[in-house]
């Protein structure tokens, strides 16, 4: 069977002729698919952009080459692509999934979101995942004819249980899955399992980039990781005289070449093994398809915690996500004391729809989608003009 642009498509592809629709019909008249289609909208929406100055590891303000939440998803993107096309998927919803993934995220990356958990507990607590699909389905405003973006089930089935099925879903995804009833203890598709893995090739592997670009990391301390060992003999060998700076780019750019191409030989071995024919099959297999090799994923685990020990808990970083917990726990309490200055911003405040219907959102839930919403420059401004303070990063 074939797409509308001619590739063949493997018999367990996500067909956009099949898709089970969107949540508000729409009409469309021009030549895209729906999964071209719902990727342009989420290329186009305000969370995307607001990426561009949110954290992955390294604040903003603290260099203008370390990744953001932006180019991080811009690689998540063209890795899936690699794969899904590797695999005879549908890189249109593929390449959806995978730049919404990470649309939920608060200011200061996940120590912004870990302080908005603690300040909401008893609201129902904070989850970027939950925040990202929150945005897709209901904070983007850009259409008169409904809330949200109005993405296809597939995609949002993709961006829901990347991560994998859903035993205890959050509240605002009981509120969407009563009305397009999704399948939480069933797999998401192979789409869906790609985006998750690219997700985790793009930063296992850009973090030794930025962490050794920062001076945190060295090529001594990395030579001896596992796969990293043998990377770094291969370029040594081949370039005698190499200095560390073009040793660092090639290792990164090989490491990429590695855990995707284990991935693409793995996951074709999964699909032949489980006699994986259709969707159906995907849907209900016990495991998930597309993984890591079972020998890469336990030398991924020690590149894994390498780096949790070595850069994300390194003492300039911690530095660095302790300002942010600050500063949007200062600003969250200002906010709940003093509502009217974000209630002004957004005058729908005490009127607009939701999910849930009209207007259930309460206080509390307003301020954390507001300051969610802010990359982490504006929360620094905001910061310095409530609370006089003057960081130095």
């Amino acid at each position: 069977m074939t797409n509308p642009d001619n590739r063949i498509l493997s018999n367990y592809a996500t067909f956009s002729q099949k898709t089970k629709g969107r949540m508000i019909f729409e009409n469309h008249i021009d030549e895209r698919t729906c999964f071209q289609r719902d990727r342009d909208r989420i290329l186009h929406s305000a969370a995307f952009r607001r990426l561009k100055h949110k954290t992955q590891v390294f604040l903003n303000e603290q260099g203008d080459y370390y990744r953001t939440r932006l180019t991080h998803t811009i690689e998540v993107s063209q890795i899936s692509r690699s794969i899904s096309f590797a695999l005879n998927l549908n890189e249109d919803l593929t390449e959806a999934i995978a730049l919404s993934h990470d649309l939920g995220h608060p200011p200061f990356g996940h120590a912004g979101e870990e302080i908005l958990n603690e300040k909401m507990i008893s609201y129902g607590g904070f989850d970027h995942n939950e925040q990202a699909l929150r945005i897709l389905c209901e904070l983007e405003k850009r259409y008169p004819n409904f809330i949200g973006l109005n993405l296809c089930w597939e995609t949002l089935d993709g961006i829901i249980k990347h991560n994998g099925i859903i035993d205890k879903p959050r509240q605002f995804l009981k509120i969407l899955d009563s009305k397009f009833q999704f399948d939480l203890n069933s797999n998401t598709s192979l789409e869906g399992q790609v985006a998750a893995i690219a997700d985790d090739i793009a930063y296992l592997t850009h973090d030794f980039d930025d962490g050794l670009n920062s001076g945190i990391l060295n090529i001594n301390q990395i030579k001896n990781l596992p796969i990293i060992d043998m990377i770094i003999k291969e370029i040594s060998n081949k370039f005698i005289n190499i200095t560390d700076q073009f040793l660092a780019h090639e290792m990164v750019r090989r490491l990429i070449s590695v855990l995707v191409q284990d991935t693409i030989n793995n996951s074709k071995l999964n699909i032949k093994n489980s006699n994986i024919q259709s969707v159906e099959n995907v849907k209900h297999c016990p495991k998930p398809i597309v993984c890591f090799s079972s020998k890469t994923l336990s030398n991924v685990s020690v590149i894994r915690d390498f780096l949790l020990n070595k850069l994300w808990h390194h003492p300039k970083v911690d530095k660095s996500k302790s300002l942010g917990k600050k500063v949007i726990s200062d600003l969250f309490d200002f906010f709940i004391k003093d509502p009217n200055i974000l209630i002004n911003e957004e005058k729908l405040y005490n009127n607009k729809k939701t999910m849930a219907g009209k207007s259930s959102k309460s206080l509390e839930r307003f301020v954390a989608d507001k300051i969610a919403s802010l990359t982490d420059r504006n929360a620094l401004e905001m910061h310095k003009k409530y609370f006089k303070s003057n960081y130095i990063l």
